[in-house]
């Protein structure tokens, strides 16, 4: 389990950055949705926060000692969703790569990690919860 988690992330991070620099898209100074894009200090205490809880999220599953598949997979694509984002704000110095359009926002690889992450831990949490009360 631990070398999925840590592929899972390597792989996320290693797939958006890739992608970002490589298919033409937008530039979003803000946070989710370009929040925050008028506040010029927000994508630093962003990156700050991003690396703690990476590194949070990363201890936390080495000391679990409930590991699942998919408890596994959800939090190792989190992670490498996080991390994507984060590397890329140092990067470019504030600003994430969109390219990815959905009409009413753009996105990138990143983003869709910490959708799907967030999901499959949420699913796992149900699904612990429910074995405990059985």
């Amino acid at each position: 389990m631990i070398t999925l988690f840590f592929g899972l992330i390597v792989a996320v991070t290693a797939v958006d950055l890739i992608t970002k620099y490589t298919i033409d898209g937008i530039l979003n100074p803000g946070i989710a949705w370009g929040w925050g894009a008028r506040l010029p200090w927000l994508w630093l205490v962003v990156v700050i926060f991003s690396f703690i809880l990476a590194a949070a999220l990363i201890w936390w599953f080495l000391c679990s000692k409930k590991r699942t598949w998919l408890s596994t997979v959800g939090l190792g694509v989190f992670v490498g969703g996080i991390l994507g984002n984060a590397i890329d704000r140092l990067i470019t110095g504030g600003p994430v790569h969109d390219f990815i359009n959905f009409v009413i926002f753009k996105n990138n690889i990143a983003d869709i990690a910490l959708t799907v992450g967030a999901a499959l831990i949420v699913l796992a949490l149900i699904g612990e919860n429910v074995r405990e009360t059985r």
